[in-house]
């Protein structure tokens, strides 16, 4: 920065050399009609001179001053407006204010004095940096004091709310001081405390003396806020119990003060001793049935729970509602016949109901419960009251269940092996027998062919038989997980049905990479069942498309074919075992309809999940949406041998 601006001595007014404050002169500057454009500086003293040699220095500095007053704008910050300092020209009635900027690397703080100079005015700068350094502490000082008295008086007027009082010991002193309201707090008189620690115990209740003593050693010893419990007698004969919570703090490692509360805790004692004795007792009544025991006003709202509904139902007693809200958690398709049953039970003038339902749980599921209640009637046979319990079933309906679904499993299993693997089996021992017999007849090649279908047939269904047992018995069918590229198994699959069935088209399109974490071999189980379904069930004629893409953190795969379209009554159990939308025209497969029910254990097991569209226009299509990464979403026994097999 330069000061070529600054004029001579040849200027008609002389500026005070020696004075320490600085000194700029400026002129206005306005349009041919009068208006204020700007103002210009034309003088400075020498202090102004080092001002402006000083401002914003540095490898970086910011804007320097001017002859313009708006150059000075940007490195002195808080100038007043152009139209104030033109009101001074005009009224000549001085102006005062505060500047500030960095000079020489600092910052600097100016108190700032403007008087009118004929068409122009003088800026005065003194420096007051050091005074306001001192003005911010002073004020900084003042506003900590104000807090600090606010606090005392919050605190005075909290202890005086909560009745309780405070304490310190300090090491240096030795001394446990109280608070002004002690002596009264404990039924004392004035001073009768004492500012000792074995004064303080002395009022204590003499069995605890020694637990006491030992506690203040503790908290002496603890990192952070520690509390224990005391009791009291008052001069009346009375016993008082009472709460302390302190902190201990250190110096250099060394504890050197103790502060805390001592809060009055007898009446919560009291009502908590009554209340912990009446829960006791409900909640060995609970216990002891093992139900979500319930009481109801029938002439109104709210129902009381037992502490049991946790467990069953996933709900705090508090967060279960009424009876209106009772009704809305039923099963829809066990509201109306429950509702009306306790109607009439209520309304009969009966003493008992029972009924069986299902009821949501606060994690949406259903849980299927058995509810009795008893009625108690006034002498007016008015239902004044009912009471009953709720026990879930759930476990024994799913056993019967269960028992249900493999005893139907053993019989169908059963006359699997009773009758379709039999067929197979029959053809290949006579086939076998004329081989034997007639070694030279021209019709070996057809026999030998036979022989190798009928294999080939039993193999699948042995296949398919394993794969649903470890699905529906073992657990799961298990992964071996690996890195693999969709497209790849999906071409190398189609390669081997092109070959089976010639003349067909299966027409393969991959949209990105698609790879991920699977099982190769099981990914091609999967991509086999669909596609050879989709030549089984499809048009003749019509193409098999088999599309790959990435959808996010998912890989989509779609197999659709042009044909009749699957009904929709049979839909919703496509992926049941033992289900066949129609007779295959090959015969190829093992014929037990089990291939879709694999094809979604497969998936499942992968993390993924099996949907089917089906429409006269668009045909039908299986879409599987597969996780990148199966290892973390691989399901049950299969999922956890998938990633023992992928980390060994």
């Amino acid at each position: 920065m330069t000061s070529s601006w600054v004029p001579g001595p040849e200027l008609a007014w002389q500026l005070h050399a020696e004075c320490p404050d600085a000194c700029i002169l400026f002129q206005s500057v306005r349009d041919d009609a009068g208006t204020l454009l700007d103002f210009q500086a034309t003088a400075l003293n020498p202090a102004a001179v080092a001002l402006v040699k000083g401002l914003a220095p540095g490898p970086s500095p910011g804007p320097s001053p001017g002859p313009s007053l708006s150059s000075w704008a940007g490195v002195l910050r808080g100038l007043p407006e152009r139209s104030a300092l033109g009101r001074v020209v005009d009224s000549g009635t001085p102006l005062s204010f505060e500047v500030h900027g960095r000079l020489d690397g600092a910052e600097r703080w100016f108190r700032a004095r403007v008087l009118g100079r004929g068409d122009g005015f003088s800026l005065w700068l003194s420096d007051i940096t050091e005074v306001f350094a001192e003005r911010h502490v002073l004020r900084e000082e003042l506003h900590k004091e104000r807090t600090a008295r606010a606090r005392e008086e919050h605190l005075r007027l909290a202890l005086e709310t909560a009745r309780m009082v405070t304490w310190e010991w300090s090491e240096a002193r030795l001394t446990l001081l109280w608070s002004p309201n002690a002596e009264a707090f404990f039924g004392h008189p004035p001073g009768g405390l004492g500012d000792t620690l074995e004064s303080f115990l002395e009022r204590v209740l003499p069995g605890e003396w020694t637990r006491v003593a030992e506690a203040f050693l503790q908290g002496l010893c603890a990192e952070g806020p520690y509390t224990f419990q005391f009791r009291a007698p008052w001069p009346d004969g009375t016993l008082r119990c009472y709460e302390l919570v302190g902190q201990t703090y250190r110096e250099n490692g060394r504890p050197t003060r103790m502060l805390g509360v001592v809060m009055d805790c007898t009446e919560r004692e009291c009502s908590q001793a009554a209340l912990r004795e009446a829960e006791e007792r409900y909640r060995l009544v609970s216990w002891a049935t093992n139900d979500v025991l319930w009481d109801w006003n029938p002439s109104g709202e709210h129902i009381h729970w037992g502490e049991a509904c946790r467990t069953v139902f996933g709900y705090a007693p508090e967060e279960m509602g009424g009876i209106s809200w009772w009704e809305q958690q039923l099963h829809p398709d066990d509201r109306e016949l429950v509702m009306r049953s306790l109607e009439h039970v209520l309304g009969s003038g009966g003493e008992s109901w029972l009924a069986e339902y299902r009821f949501r749980r606060k994690d949406g599921t259903y849980v299927h419960v058995l509810d009795r209640g008893m009625v108690a009637r006034d002498a007016q046979g008015r239902t004044a009251r009912m009471l009953g319990s709720m026990m879930d079933i759930t476990e024994r309906k799913r056993a019967v269940e269960r028992m249900q679904e493999e005893a139907q499993f053993r019989e169908r299993f059963i006359g699997i092996l009773g009758h379709d693997l039999r067929n197979p089996l029959n053809a290949i021992m006579l086939s076998a027998r004329q081989l034997r017999r007639r070694e030279t007849m021209p019709s070996v090649p057809q026999l030998a062919q036979r022989i190798d279908a009928s294999a080939a047939r039993m193999g699948n269904m042995i296949s398919d038989i394993l794969d649903l047992t470890r699905a529906r018995l073992s657990g799961g069918i298990p992964l071996h997980l690996a890195p693999t590229s969709l497209p790849a198994v999906c071409r190398q699959v189609v390669e081997e049905l092109t070959v089976a069935h010639p003349g067909r088209d299966i027409l393969v399109e991959a949209e990105g990479r698609g790879e991920g974490i699977w099982d190769p071999e099981r990914l091609a189980q999967v991509v086999s069942n669909l596609v050879g379904n989709a030549l089984e069930h499809g048009e003749r004629e019509g193409p098999v498309f088999v599309r790959c893409r990435d959808e996010g953190e998912q890989q989509v795969l779609e197999i659709s074919n042009p044909g009749t379209p699957i009904p929709g009554h049979l839909l919703a159990t496509l992926f049941d075992p033992f289900r066949q939308v129609g007779a295959a025209r090959s015969g190829r497969g093992s014929g037990l309809g089990l291939g879709l029910f694999i094809v979604r254990e497969l998936v499942e097991a992968h993390g993924g999940q099996v949907k089917v569209r089906s429409t006269e226009e668009e045909g039908t299509t299986f879409t599987v949406m597969l996780p990148r990464d199966a290892r973390a979403l691989a399901r049950g026994d299969g999922g956890a041998l998938a990633e023992e097999a992928h980390t060994g």
